[in-house]
């Protein structure tokens, strides 16, 4: 319990995870709002066929969200977790702090502008039809529309986060992370990005919504930095 508190003390910037607690009661209370929605749709969205089988990458963003999150904080306390404090680790260990931070500001950023576009203008979707298949991705596909309301869709967060992952990885100077598994990530980004219009939980103009607020609060962040330096 020490360690975890000397931790805690050290590391300041890993208070920024207490967000999300309070992200997921503000999400769950404005997508049960009783409220007239706007529908959300495109005449692409009738050229994306329905295929229950990506229902997988759909899931895989609940494991992949906070893993990349988890991937460079653990990089950051590495040298408290494996008590190593070499010239490397140590600088290592700076660097996924950097990226950790970069990434909790500009993804909690979009997460919450999301939030307040669905107050200000609630949308929705209207593209799930009764699905005729009775296999084990089409019964997944049900499980999620049952849990999940076809409302608050953009931008969307689903993939907005993982875009915010997908750059901080593309410029992050971690040695872990090699070209292979850097080209495995943005295969993984694509995959679940797409797999929200295939199983019909967002039309495509929720996904390039999405996208773009993360890109731009991504390079604003950037910018910023740079700027910083300079002075």
């Amino acid at each position: 319990m020490d360690k975890i508190k000397q931790i805690i003390r050290d590391n300041r910037y890993l208070l920024l995870l207490l967000y999300l607690p309070i992200y997921l009661a503000a999400f769950f209370i404005i997508d049960n709002l009783d409220v007239p929605h706007f529908i959300i749709r495109c005449g692409i969205d009738s050229c994306i066929p329905f295929c229950e089988y990506f229902i997988i990458p759909y899931a895989l963003w609940f494991v992949w969200f906070p893993g990349v999150v988890v991937f460079f904080m653990w990089h950051a306390l590495r040298p408290y977790i494996k008590n190593d404090s070499s010239e490397d680790t140590i600088r290592q260990s700076r660097l996924a702090k950097e990226d950790f931070i970069k990434l909790c500001l500009v993804m909690f950023s979009s997460m919450t502008l999301s939030l307040i576009f669905y107050i200000i203008f609630p949308n929705g979707i209207d593209l799930r039809e009764p699905i005729d298949k009775g296999n084990l991705c089409a019964k997944a596909v049900e499980l999620i529309r049952a849990a999940d309301t076809p409302y608050g869709v953009c931008p969307s967060i689903h993939v907005a986060t993982i875009i915010a992952e997908a750059l901080v990885i593309k410029d992050s100077k971690l040695k872990s992370l090699t070209p292979g598994l850097k080209i495995t990530a943005y295969i993984i980004t694509l995959l679940i990005a797409y797999s929200t219009m295939a199983v019909k939980q967002h039309s495509i103009i929720d996904v390039i919504s999405g996208t773009l607020l993360a890109a731009v609060l991504y390079y604003l962040y950037i910018l910023k930095g740079s700027r910083n330096e300079r002075h």
